[in-house]
């Protein structure tokens, strides 16, 4: 099966990553009514990255160091989860709640990744050194993908 790169900011991936539909057959497979249904439904963003090899060292320590760095400046929750596999097709994973559900996804730049990229300016010295940082990680993704997904939590 062939994977569209959607190798983006990392509003995009943090991420921020990367926006693309779930496939319609996981729609699909309920009789009753699509699963989506339900006002408990939380909504998550998750991407799939393999890096380019060499290069997963360094892009994990952009993300530490850098990328988290800001989101916290930002007031920005990070992932909800972080994986990063030892065996398998991927690098690594991460899934962010859609704060505003479905809705989020509407947005070509959120309002919270306007925050967070305005706090790596900063903490970066400049639009430049963002921008150089931004593309270095870029260019350490070979490839990349994302599902949007939701889950029921267990009522409080």
């Amino acid at each position: 099966m062939k994977r569209t790169k959607t190798i983006g900011s990392l509003a995009a991936l943090a991420a921020g990553l990367m926006l693309a539909a779930a496939p319609a057959t996981a729609q699909d497979d309920d009789e009753a009514g699509p699963i989506t249904w339900g006002d408990d439904a939380k909504y998550l963003r998750v991407s799939y990255v393999k890096f380019k090899p060499g290069k997963r060292e360094r892009a994990m320590q952009i993300i530490g160091e850098h990328f988290a760095k800001a989101a916290a400046a930002a007031g920005r929750p990070g992932p909800v989860i972080a994986i990063h596999f030892q065996s398998g097709e991927w690098d690594a994973l991460w899934a962010w709640e859609l704060e505003g559900g479905t809705a989020d996804l509407q947005w070509y730049r959120s309002p919270g990744s306007v925050d967070w990229w305005n706090a790596l300016v900063k903490q970066e010295g400049g639009e430049d050194k963002a921008n150089a940082l931004m593309e270095e990680y870029v260019g350490s993704i070979k490839d990349s993908l994302t599902e949007i997904g939701h889950h029921h939590p267990p009522a409080k």
